[in-house]
């Protein structure tokens, strides 16, 4: 059995069930009764395992509010992909149509969650968040889980131009905290299903009077909640997997607005460093 499979969207049909015609409502009724299953079947499977009809499927769809059935059928999926556990979400890709090759049907999958999130995305943010770095006496950056990976990119960059740049984990950030200069800025990244802690580490530096910004999914997300500022980008789930292609997309941006806005800075400590890795054989 399954567990965890995304409420919002339930609770719309479940809202508006009373409401809908008599062919509609056997689909809601069905569709409810078969969460999991429903949620990766087509407008005429649908129809047919509801003993109903295609028609009736995408008329429900339009009166729930979306303006196609493969809107409201994908705002589900992406609802539960978000709130499964590691092994719903595998057993659920298992249920997915499997077209095309291996290779190809991971990166679409991505590429697909890319170009929505091109109209959401807010440069005005990203240009602040970077105006805000630049200014910071120290950079503290919390990622833990899968997200420490991004941690771990962005403090590499970001160590190339700033002398006082950190990774904290659970166990030192309050030691961190209580060192930290007064000046400092403390970036969370976190995504679905958003570990607790690093909320918890944004919350407990912004108690402490730090600026505090949030990388993460949504603005209603928890880590989003309790920053002062968050910027935006979606987290693509591939089966078990959290993939991060476009939150690191999101952190290039970043940091190359963290460049521009250090100007004649960064073009000096970028030849520094080249000599230094002439001086030093990095490369073969």
């Amino acid at each position: 059995m399954i567990l965890g499979v995304a409420t919002m969207g339930w609770r719309n049909v479940e809202n508006n069930l009373g409401s809908l015609p008599p062919a509609q409502r056997k689909i809601a009724e069905y569709m409810l009764k078969n969460k999991l299953e429903s949620i990766f079947l087509t407008a005429l499977q649908l129809g047919k395992n509801a003993g109903s009809s295609e028609a009736s499927v995408i008329r429900m769809a339009s009166n729930l509010g979306f303006s196609s059935f493969p809107d409201f059928i994908k705002s589900l999926q992406e609802e539960a992909k978000d709130q499964l556990s590691t092994l719903g979400r595998l057993q659920t890709h298992k249920l997915q149509p499997q077209t095309g090759g291996l290779i190809a049907r991971v990166i679409n999958s991505d590429l697909e969650q890319a170009k929505e999130s091109l109209s959401t995305v807010d440069d005005e943010t990203i240009k602040k968040l970077a105006a805000k770095i630049c200014a910071s006496d120290a950079i503290y950056i919390v990622g833990l889980r899968s997200t420490r990976t991004l941690a771990v990119y962005m403090e590499y960059y970001l160590s190339w131009f700033f002398t006082n740049v950190q990774l904290p984990t659970t166990d030192t950030m309050g030691n961190h905290l209580v060192a930290a200069p007064h000046n400092s800025i403390v970036i969370g990244i976190s995504y679905p299903r958003y570990t607790r802690q690093t909320v918890e580490c944004i919350t407990l530096a912004k108690k402490r009077k730090f600026f505090t910004a949030a990388i993460t999914d949504s603005p209603f997300s928890p880590l989003a909640k309790a920053a002062d500022m968050c910027i935006v980008s979606p987290c693509a789930h591939i089966a078990h997997i959290d993939s991060l292609l476009i939150p690191i997309g999101l952190i290039n941006t970043l940091l190359i607005q963290v460049a521009e806005q250090l100007g004649p800075k960064a073009l000096k400590r970028l030849e520094e460093l080249e000599r230094n890795w002439t001086d030093s054989s990095v490369y073969c």
